[in-house]
């Protein structure tokens, strides 16, 4: 049977990503909270060999997820992995009612939609023959400034669910995995900004070949991949 993956969210990352697991002969299913991307994405999948499907869904509603969940579970079988590459990013000048408007707008794409995702999947993960969940991350969680409190807050408030996880997961052949870099980078932010240096900055390219490699290889339960010395040009 072929293994599934779930790639939540279809920005940059989530194309790369997609392409990168339909390569390695998972079918993908493309999720993003808009039909458009969804399906751009898609066409990237089959566009490579691959085969997949996308959908519209409110990662937000508990009861929407859980029928996403019962219709792949009828149609598929099985889920081996899921990618969580929701969020976004908010700014303030400082620890103010900016950052506390900010917090309060990023929890619920960022920790949320992490939650419900992976509480719905979890018995699929933990039955699949190594199941996975990775969750992309920030530096940022780490070492916050004022400016970014509410991003790094809520990154930091992510990474902890997926703790969390692992430690419920400690007892089976799935592993849950924080991916972190310092930003993501596309041929198209180059493009539109190509004087800009993005030292750091990791090619979302890079980010879909390291996690499909650890989706098909042993990773151990807990772990944190690091790419932020990955470079930011693709592999």
């Amino acid at each position: 049977m072929t293994p599934v993956a779930i790639v939540a969210g279809a920005g940059g990352g989530g194309r790369a990503t997609s392409v990168a697991l339909a390569r390695r002969g998972y079918y993908v299913v493309i999720l993003d909270a808009h039909p458009e991307p969804a399906e751009d994405a898609l066409l990237d999948v089959v566009d490579a060999g691959g085969a997949g499907e996308g959908h519209a869904v409110d990662l937000l509603d508990l009861e929407a997820t859980s029928a996403l969940r019962a219709d792949l579970a009828t149609r598929l079988g099985r889920v081996d992995v899921i990618v969580h590459l929701v969020g976004g990013w908010r700014g303030s000048a400082g620890v103010d009612a900016d950052a506390v408007q900010n917090w309060r707008a990023l929890h619920p794409p960022i920790v949320d939609t992490l939650a419900i995702l992976t509480a719905v999947f979890n018995d699929d993960l933990q039955k699949a023959p190594a199941g996975r969940a990775f969750m992309v991350t920030s530096t940022a969680a780490s070492r916050p400034t004022a400016g970014n409190v509410a991003y790094a807050s809520a990154k930091a408030a992510a990474e902890a669910w997926m703790a969390g996880l692992a430690h419920a997961w400690r007892d089976t052949s799935a592993a849950s995995v924080v991916v972190a870099v310092k930003a993501l980078l596309t041929d198209a932010m180059q493009d539109a900004e190509p004087e800009k240096d993005f030292t750091g900055y990791t090619h979302v390219t890079v980010l879909g070949e390291a996690i499909a490699e650890a989706a098909a290889g042993p990773v151990e339960n807990g772990s944190r991949l690091d790419l932020t010395a990955a470079g930011y040009s693709p592999a």
